[in-house]
């Protein structure tokens, strides 16, 4: 078989941010599950995709504002992040009531912007975006973009009759508008049309304290209120599935949870989004078998360029993709991220096994800080317990593990801090949440699978745990950095 040399990884796997992806590259490996239909939907006022780090939540949010504007040009799509909007206002120390209102005002104002980069007016000059929450409200039967065009048009009008009217028009006229409210009226003209407000990273910085829950509690009652209450509108918006599950303090979570998808990749979604990675760029690089090659049909010769043979795993010969996925996590990014990291080693050829293996001190340390910042805001010493188990055992029972957490990490701390905003009660709450941040796997006797939080959260406090039957297992992909052997 012939063989392309000379791998560039970097390129072949991409950003491993999606918001920073190449729009084509995303469109040629982007996968989409089913359960994606009802977000990219236009009928749904509403939608949150809820996911882990790295599971693709900016990736959908991407490839949707890529959809809207290529089969609707003239819907205004606006792709945003949270620290953005947070940067509209003062948020700091507010009521929940005030906190709602304001969000709503924000996401206006974020419109208004967007209008006055598209007509090359200054509207950020004025202060017309800040729209009261009384006024919203009367939008519910005309076209979100027509009321706040329109009333662009009149403040601006006001504002070139005032003393700095000049000023406005003299910027305006250097953007090349002669007619700073005709260009409103013109753009408006077509017709009504539907405003998308597609929200990123809306809890990037968000930490367990009242004032965050406060924010973002308000943030997602502010996005179902303004939903409902105006027309032309389309909100779509990502949240952290430990995030969700820690806004205690949000009244409307349970309204809510029909306007949630969850991002839970399947295996042969996985390798599809893997092997398009892989498929697109040989195909950029005109490699010639490439050009004839279907993913789903030569799904083995086209690992078999950037991979050698099978992989030893459980005692097994497997293909890569699945010591490469177990590894990672499922999550596409990191998945990414270790084929990058094993292409080093491997100098730009075909990655080994041994080149995998090589990578995984400074994978493993990656993943253990990316966990770190993911899962801080659940347990405030969390980089302190993951390290107390820093040269020990690699498997526990039940009995083991409680023992080796009292003793190397509770028994050395004055105050174990709140887990998941519930005060520290016992041992086992610990060793429970390690299981469900994938730190800890689980498996049974005699059996090769492990077994993940996420496809049995309930296993921790069963009887077949609690008569020690259930092995826990500190995950693979971090063990060589914490030199457990």
């Amino acid at each position: 078989m012939t063989y392309l040399e000379n791998f560039d990884y970097d390129a072949m796997f991409g950003n491993d941010s999606g918001e920073h992806e190449r729009d084509q590259a995303l469109r040629e490996y982007f996968v989409e599950l089913p359960e994606f239909k009802k977000f990219f939907s236009e009928a749904n006022e509403l939608g949150f995709v809820r996911a882990r780090k790295g599971m693709g939540k900016s990736a959908i949010l991407k490839v949707l504002s890529l959809r809207r504007k290529e089969e609707n040009p003239e819907d205004l799509v606006i792709l945003t992040t949270g620290n953005e909007l947070m940067g509209l206002a003062d948020f700091t120390g507010k009521s929940q009531a005030y906190l709602e209102n304001l969000w709503k005002q924000v996401i206006c104002k974020r419109i208004c912007i967007e209008i006055g980069r598209k007509t090359k007016v200054a509207l950020t000059d004025l202060e017309m975006s800040m729209v009261e929450a009384a006024e919203l409200e009367g939008y519910k039967d005309l076209n979100i973009l027509s009321a706040l065009t329109e009333r662009a048009g009149g403040m601006l009008q006001k504002a070139l009759s005032a003393a700095g009217g000049a000023a406005i028009l003299e910027a305006s006229q250097k953007r090349g508008v002669q007619n700073p409210e005709q260009a409103l009226k013109n753009f408006q003209a077509k017709g009504d049309r539907t405003v998308w407000i597609l929200i990123d990273d809306i809890d990037a910085k968000y930490v367990d304290d009242d004032d965050n829950q406060q924010r973002i509690g308000a943030f997602f009652s502010a996005m179902r209120s303004l939903a409902f209450s105006v027309s032309g509108l389309r909100l779509r918006s990502s949240v952290r599935t430990d995030v969700w599950r820690n806004l205690r303090k949000m009244e409307d979570q349970d309204k809510l949870r029909q306007y949630v998808i969850d991002i839970a990749w399947r295996d042969d979604a996985l390798r599809k989004i893997f092997t398009r990675r892989i498929l697109s760029y040989l195909k950029r690089e005109q490699f010639l078998p490439a050009s004839k090659w279907d993913e789903a049909q030569n799904y083995y010769d086209i690992f078999d360029q950037v991979f050698c043979g099978t992989f030893h795993w459980s005692r097994e010969k497997v293909e890569p993709f699945l010591p490469l996925k177990f590894l990672a996590g499922g999550r596409p990014r990191w998945m990414g991220q270790l084929a990058k990291l094993a292409g080093a080693k491997a100098g730009g050829k075909r990655i080994s096994e041994a080149n995998v293996y090589d990578a995984m001190q400074e994978f493993g340390q990656e993943k253990v800080f990316d966990i770190q910042k993911e899962h801080l805001h659940q347990f405030a010493s969390l980089d302190k317990l993951i390290q107390s188990f820093r040269g020990g055992k690699r498997e526990y029972n039940r009995y083991q593990l409680l023992k080796h957490i009292s003793e190397k990490f509770v028994s050395k701390i004055v105050d174990v801090p709140e887990i998941n905003g519930y005060p520290y009660g016992d041992v086992e709450q610990l060793a429970e949440f390690l299981f469900e941040i994938d730190f800890l796997v689980a498996h049974r006797r005699g059996k090769p699978d492990f077994v993940t939080y996420n496809s049995d959260p309930d296993l921790f406090s069963t009887e077949e745990n609690g008569q020690n039957k259930v092995l826990w297992t500190v995950h693979s992909s971090y063990r060589n950095f914490l030199r457990i052997e």
